[in-house]
């Protein structure tokens, strides 16, 4: 029998991240997170507006959709590439530094990027991972995405900062760069797309 949904995702989430660098698929890096240090999810708008007639009557004109981020708050303790730190991600280097004493010179380059979000009753130890069968799981993924934000902080007198990866809905041939899904554990999900660009 499958575990009972739950009321609310609250708590603990994982964060899978995938980096595009010279065309190349990087590893996917692990975050585990807390599901309220998403500070904001911006899923755009499909607006509409009204058109007055001279008869005074109205015709609706769509809105084309606007463009979707997500914020996180992270603690960030170093310069690194491999979940300790984040900062290469918004400042990418020629060559990816991982040798001590890490450099990171701010840049003008921008790097693609795949995200996985990952709620489960039983989390697998990758966002990435299909949780086991009958384990209730929503998990949301992003292609396409850019890193637009990097705010370091002191607040409450620890280390922290907040990214916001940015994308747009769709992608030139109309194709959508994210998708919610969802699953009660009487089947499991799909697995996830490896492709930071694509969805395969």
């Amino acid at each position: 029998m499958a575990t009972a949904v739950p009321d609310a995702w609250t708590e603990f989430f994982l964060l899978g991240l995938t980096r595009e660098v010279g065309g190349v698929t990087a590893s996917e890096v692990q975050f585990a997170g807390i599901t309220e240090d998403i500070t904001g999810m911006e899923w755009g708008e499909k607006d509409i507006e009204g058109i007055a007639l001279a008869n005074g009557g109205r015709v609706t004109r769509k809105v084309p959709m606007t463009d979707e981020s997500i914020t996180f708050k992270v603690y960030p303790i170093d310069a690194e590439l491999d979940g300790d730190g984040i900062v290469q991600n918004f400042h990418p280097q020629a060559t990816d530094d991982t040798s001590v004493p890490i450099v990171v010179e701010n840049k003008k380059e921008r790097t693609k990027h795949k995200l996985v979000l990952l709620w489960s009753t039983g989390l697998p130890a990758a966002a990435s991972t299909i949780p086991d069968s009958l384990e209730p799981a929503f998990r949301i993924q992003v292609i396409n995405a850019y890193m637009t934000r990097y705010i370091p902080s002191f607040d409450g007198k620890i280390s922290s900062a907040e990214m916001t990866f940015k994308w747009v809905p769709f992608q030139k041939d109309g194709t959508g760069n994210k998708r919610e899904e969802s699953t009660d554990g009487s089947a499991q999900l799909d697995a996830a797309t490896t492709a930071v660009t694509a969805w395969n």
